[in-house]
């Protein structure tokens, strides 16, 4: 059975960051902190260190090849997605996330190279997912 609880706590904190990070460029720091503390409440510590030390080992070998640098909002939210939810919900929250940019970029043909509120992104792929999660598993845990 899926404990909705947390599911239903990370939405409500993404959707909060989203807003903010939409209108101030900015991730609140609670909502790194209560995705955190979420995900002790998931599944087994290793998978869920590994959701937060292989997402972050990435964004630093990407930031150190392309000699640029991950905003510190944007790292501390990926890394904190991984460890409340886990190596493959983070690769299709991201997925889902690149998917609205590039058709929102499309849509009002922005240029490629802009500042991206990523948690504006994210809030709504959390969302997307679970709402797809719930409706193949056709509402039998409750």
């Amino acid at each position: 059975m899926v404990n909705y609880i947390p599911i239903l706590i990370n939405a409500a904190v993404l959707i909060y960051g989203g807003v903010i990070d939409f209108r101030r460029r900015e991730i609140p720091n609670l909502v790194p902190i209560v995705l955190l503390v979420s995900g002790f409440f998931a599944f087994p510590t290793f998978w869920r260190i590994m959701g937060l030390i292989i997402p972050a080992a990435l964004l630093l070998a990407a930031a150190k090849l392309t000699k640029s640098e991950v905003p510190g909002g944007d790292f501390k939210l990926i890394c904190a997605l991984g460890f409340a939810c886990g190596l493959p919900e983070l690769a299709a929250i991201l997925f889902l996330s690149g998917m609205g940019v590039v058709g929102y970029g499309f849509i009002r043909r922005l240029p490629l190279k802009r500042h991206i509120p990523l948690c504006a992104y994210v809030a709504p792929a959390y969302l997307a997912l679970h709402v797809i999660a719930f409706a193949l598993e056709g509402g039998r845990s409750m």
